[in-house]
């Protein structure tokens, strides 16, 4: 998810129709399946919206913000020198299969994420089920990682060393990735954990069928404010025109991933709204480093040049996008305004195509190992956020490469196969986004950045660029962290690694959670909306695609304007 060139911002929707407060099930319309339902493993946003209804962590984010609050711990302290966390545990709390959640439970799942030698760590990774948010978050397992100890002082008393330092530390364990799973579930399940998990959530679950739907069931034993749905089915319909037509049709109750093209038939529908909200995506074109051509900054480069981002935003976004200039969005803090983005510059492509010796522009490329094979350019088989039409998109890009020589073949697979051929960085060339989970920088830059040409992200390291992230993970004040030198540093450090593509969008996490929906990204719940236009309080947070940039719902406006209305089922 790391090398990229072209960019695109985009606003998050929301779409619900009529849902009576005596409705005891809620059916939301899902763009795919989950690749698994095991938090720790997991990276993509169909599961963790499901997983964050059926597990807790230690701290959430609160509210509309990236403020951490209470959650399975219910205060903590910290040391003056920021190297030691001490949490104090919410009693008679219980996970689903009724065991307690305590201190030795707690240690167990850190212990589980963070020492390669775990026997729930060691079969994961055997089975290809990596733990790549705790190495991406703290720096690696075992000796690599920030963390030295994890104890428990008391029942519910938990105390977590720091080797030094980490700026984001809460705000990474707020994080979907590290909330608790039941040790007895995870040690009776094993690699099969994420088809039955277990945790202290509002919701358990009851029932998957493959390829069809999951089915969550409130948990009348929550520690929390109880759900007032008893039963919430996740549909899985892939197309989104389909889904749409379930939507008016009244076959399911709330969506995900609108059609730019439908948003206009949204908002002429008395019978829907379209709610927006921030985003915080970044989608992109990754290159794999392993490919010679590729090594090349002029090659990267060409790319860069040669694809018509503010066409493809204009046909196939519906003019709702923006080109970005950097990685990271614009809503997190150290974002640079006055960057330029790569215009558009077919000519200029082919000259750097030229001086990096490829005369004849490119359709085969070479393996470091020497293998030589036709160039592929992969994107995804269903659609996402960053990406809602992810064929069309492709074949824009395709076309727009082959103009200045650079010719591509173009597949796909299903979507768990697709993140495995990624992990193990079996992709040259490919679409992927990243959502930003906890509201700092660090998680774009350094969860990319800081690891020494991990497969996952195209085998691309550059050791000065990580030496300046991971000083700035040690700064606790944001004005240390941020300062115009630091920044200027690390833009230099990143030189071209900046996105092709990159576009925000905001997942809603905690769909029906005891705090309607907090978002896995800003923790922005959708709440205020649904309460002034639903009869009941209907804890509730689904997310959906598209609107225009920088957009937000206003909570006291009920008019239906393009940068922030609202389009709800009445």
């Amino acid at each position: 998810m790391r090398l990229a060139t072209l960019a695109l911002l985009i606003g998050l929707s929301l779409l619900v129709p009529a849902f009576q407060a005596s409705a005891q099930t809620f059916v939301f319309g899902a763009q795919g399946e989950p690749v698994q339902l095991d938090p720790a493993v997991i990276t993509d946003g169909i599961s963790s919206r499901i997983t964050r209804q059926v597990f807790d962590g230690l701290v959430r984010y609160k509210g509309a913000t990236t403020e951490v609050e209470p959650a399975l711990a219910e205060k903590w302290e910290v040391s003056s020198d920021g190297r030691v966390w001490t949490f104090q545990l919410r009693r008679n709390v219980k996970f689903h299969d009724g065991n307690p959640l305590d201190a030795a439970a707690v240690v167990w799942n850190f212990e589980r994420w963070w020492k390669a030698a775990h026997p729930q760590h060691d079969n994961q990774v055997k089975a290809g089920q990596t733990f790549e948010y705790w190495e991406g978050q703290f720096g690696g397992f075992d000796d690599k990682s920030v963390v030295s100890a994890v104890a428990a002082v008391g029942s519910h008393t938990v105390r977590i060393t720091l080797k030094e330092p980490q700026a984001p530390f809460l705000a990474n364990l707020a994080m979907f990735v590290f909330d608790l799973a039941s040790p007895k579930a995870v040690e009776r399940w094993g690699t099969e954990f994420g088809k039955h998990p277990v945790g202290t959530g509002a919701y358990k679950l009851v029932e998957w069928k493959p390829n069809q739907e999951v089915v969550l069931e409130a948990n009348a034993d929550y520690w929390g404010v109880k759900p007032k749905i008893k039963r919430v089915v996740v549909r899985n319909i892939k197309d989104n025109s389909q889904r749409l037509g379930a939507l008016k049709a009244g076959e399911i109750h709330g969506m995900e991933g609108l059609n730019p093209d439908d948003v206009s038939v949204v908002k002429s529908d008395a019978n829907l709204q379209l709610l927006l909200r921030p985003t915080n995506t970044t989608g992109y074109i990754a290159f794999n480093y392993k490919v010679k051509e590729f090594q090349d900054k002029r090659v990267r480069q060409a790319f860069a040049h040669a694809i018509n981002k503010r066409g493809i935003v204009e046909a196939l976004y519906g003019g709702t996008g923006l080109v970005a200039t950097q990685f990271q969005p614009p809503a997190l803090w150290g974002y640079n305004r006055e960057l330029k983005d790569y215009e558009y510059n077919p000519s200029q492509a082919q000259a750097m195509l030229r001086d990096a010796g490829l005369r004849q522009g490119l359709s085969d490329i070479t393996w470091e190992d020497g293998k030589k094979e036709p160039l592929v350019f992969w994107y995804m088989s269903r659609s996402r956020p960053y990406f809602p039409n992810p064929k069309e998109i492709a074949e824009a890009m395709a076309a727009d490469l082959a103009k200045v020589g650079i010719k591509t073949q173009l597949q796909t697979t299903e979507w768990a196969v697709y993140l495995d051929r990624r992990k193990n960085g079996q992709m040259p060339l490919y679409m992927l986004g990243w959502t930003g989970d906890n509201g700092d920088p660090d998680n774009f830059l350094c969860y990319f950045f800081c690891q020494p040409g991990a497969a996952r992200e195209g085998f691309y390291g550059n050791k000065p660029l990580a030496d300046v992230l991971l000083r700035a993970q040690k700064l606790t004040q944001q004005s240390e962290r941020a300062t115009p030198e630091k920044v200027a540093e690390v833009r230099a450090r990143l030189g071209l690694e900046r996105p092709i593509w990159q576009q925000y969008v905001l997942y809603m996490g905690k769909v029906l959670h005891g705090d309607l929906g907090v978002s896995i990204v800003r923790g922005d719940p959708v709440a205020t909306d649904l309460l002034r236009r639903f009869p009941a309080t209907v804890e509730l947070a689904v997310s959906a695609i598209v609107s225009s940039p920088c957009s937000s719902a206003s909570p006291s406006s009920s008019s239906a304007s393009s940068t922030s209305s609202p389009a709800i089922r009445r």
